[in-house]
């Protein structure tokens, strides 16, 4: 019996961890905006949301290289470290494409997002339309806007 309720908490921890893995989002430009996301329920509806979003300035913003199997951030190196302006915007120009971790350091704690970085000689994005969104729950994710015409 001990053995079984072991190989039941071994399996729900697997599951926990994989499901806490976080897939990278493919940029071609690593600029944006920060933004802290709030989800406010709907007073007649308590299962809907509605969303606010807020332009965070100053926060510091760190790029770290990623051999795409290490976690964040300790021992990686550097690529490169901002501060959002007076819309939240910021902007990276990493010096190759590839793996990274970008790191927003608000309200002392560390939000940690992978992208893989493709950039493209004439690329269509705007740095407006995309960026880091900070969520009230503790995660954080990249965020885009896309237009269909």
């Amino acid at each position: 019996m001990k053995r079984f309720i072991s190989l039941i908490g071994l399996l729900l921890a697997a599951q926990v961890s994989l499901g806490q893995e976080t897939k990278p989002w493919n940029v071609d430009r690593l600029c944006g905006r920060v933004q802290h996301l709030k989800r406010i329920p709907e007073k007649k509806q308590p299962n809907n949301y509605s969303d606010k979003r807020e332009d965070l300035r100053d926060v510091r913003l760190e790029l770290y290289e990623s051999s795409g199997s290490a976690s964040c951030c300790e021992g990686l190196r550097i690529a490169g470290s901002v501060v959002s302006a007076g819309h939240g915007q910021f902007g990276f120009k990493p010096e190759r494409s590839g793996r990274y971790w970008l790191v927003a350091k608000w309200n002392g704690r560390d939000y940690k997002v992978p992208v893989v970085y493709q950039p493209q000689t004439k690329s269509p994005t705007l740095c407006s339309d995309q960026g880091i969104q900070i969520e009230d729950d503790g995660d954080a994710s990249w965020w885009a806007t896309i237009t269909v015409d």
